[in-house]
């Protein structure tokens, strides 16, 4: 697993270092995530992308790098705190190229190119396609499993290899033989729908008709819809999770348990299209469903990082002259509210919209004055607090808590 990432000279980082411990008291049955936030500009994409293609994929890497950039540095390593030897990449005028096998680990490095590794962003490109009963689906190539946007070309396969599972499974269930024990496509199936429901809160099939031709569609809250009239969450999920599931079984080509083996998933933005109660549950699906995988996530969700209970929050921070470090990695913990990531981990301070924000600070300024024994300023603060407090129960509320405080530093204002 990748235990160590550093860049150099690679925008917007001048020189970066990530460490990815084994995650602490994780249970066996989870998949180890390593989860980046930051504001807008600080690389969380383009971590993502160095990652993606140490693995194989380069084409998302290329696509942010111009062709006259200076050169940059990319390094990486499987253990904890090892300075050496490294994984290193070297990205020049456009071009990607690593080093010689005499100066990084050789295992890691097939490790790397081998490993089953899947890129996503929570884009809604999944659309109908022609599909026929139990046709082959090739093994997916692997820039294209690492490509973070699949084109409406990868439905076709996608669901014909949804449906392959959907057929093989009914058909195991007319075997006698298969009573006692459920067979791998039945397992993946099953779980998939079970998964799919979970996430909804709705009942989730998917549904093969025969007549007159094969066609796949999906049974959900009690209708049956093509993909093309999904709504955009579900069909961003499908295009992610189910993928994910579907494909790491293409990929492995029916040999092995997708539950047992190795592999390495990022995710860019999954909270794309998602509504915060879907946002709360697809993490955790994803953590269930692999966990022999090591999951990186990219995410400005606060919903999603409440999520994690068992992970580590990286977060990048830029300074005043542009150039991002990451701070030392948080312990997701059992229980923190989105509230609490807000404050702790996102540094949000301000809680309404940018006009009420505006009078509060007013307020407080004037009250301020109030307190250094400004007769005007007391009077004015009162008024803001009364217009203030007009607005919602909830800052009538606040206002309430803040005119107390006045009373017992300025004494109760005439008239109360």
């Amino acid at each position: 697993m990748f235990r160590a990432l550093t860049v150099e000279n690679f925008p917007p980082f001048g020189e970066c270092r990530m460490d990815f411990e084994p995650v602490a008291d994780k249970p066996a049955d989870l998949a180890e995530v390593h989860l980046f936030t930051g504001v807008n500009g600080t690389g969380k994409t383009r971590l993502l992308a160095v990652l993606a293609a140490m693995l194989g994929g380069s084409e998302a890497l290329m696509k942010r790098v111009k062709d006259d950039a200076e050169a940059a540095t990319l390094k990486a390593t499987d253990a904890p705190h090892r300075l050496e030897p490294w994984f290193v990449a070297h990205l020049t005028s456009g071009n990607l190229s690593f080093a010689s096998p005499s100066q990084f680990n050789e295992r890691f490095a097939n490790w790397c190119q081998q490993v089953p590794a899947f890129a996503y962003h929570g884009v809604a490109y999944v659309t109908d396609a022609n599909i026929e009963a139990l046709a082959g689906v090739p093994r997916p190539k692997r820039e294209a499993c690492l490509s973070f946007f699949p084109t409406e070309k990868h439905s076709q396969p996608l669901l014909q290899a949804i449906a392959n599972l959907k057929l093989q499974a009914a058909m195991d269930s007319l075997n006698p033989e298969n009573g006692k024990t459920k067979t791998r496509s039945t397992q993946i199936i099953q779980t998939l729908e079970s998964t799919m429901t979970e996430i909804t809160g709705q009942p989730f099939l998917f549904r093969v008709t025969a007549y007159p031709q094969p066609v796949l569609c999906v049974r959900w809250a009690n209708s049956d819809l093509s993909f093309d009239l999904l709504p955009d969450g579900l069909r961003s999920i499908i295009g992610s999770l189910v993928d994910a599931v579907v494909m790491f079984d293409a990929w492995i080509q029916g040999r092995g348990n997708i539950l047992d083996m190795e592999a390495v998933f990022l995710l860019d933005e999954p909270e794309s299209h998602l509504h915060p109660v879907w946002q709360r549950r697809v993490l955790p699906a994803f953590q269930r469903l692999f966990p022999k995988a090591q999951i990186f996530v990219a995410t400005h969700s606060p919903f999603v990082i409440s999520s994690l209970n068992h992970g580590l929050i990286h977060r990048l921070v830029m300074d005043q002259n542009g150039l991002v470090t990451a701070a030392p990695p948080q312990q997701a913990r059992a229980g923190d509210s989105y509230i609490s990531v807000l404050e702790e981990i996102m540094g949000l301070e301000e809680w309404y919209d940018p006009e009420t924000e505006k009078l509060l600070a007013d307020f407080r300024a004037e009250r301020e004055k109030a307190f250094q024994g400004d007769a005007a300023a007391k009077a004015k603060a009162l008024e803001m607090a009364q217009q203030l407090g007009n607005r919602s129960m909830e800052l009538r509320y606040v206002m309430g808590r803040e005119l107390n405080q006045m009373e017992r530093r300025l004494g109760k204002p005439e008239g109360r």
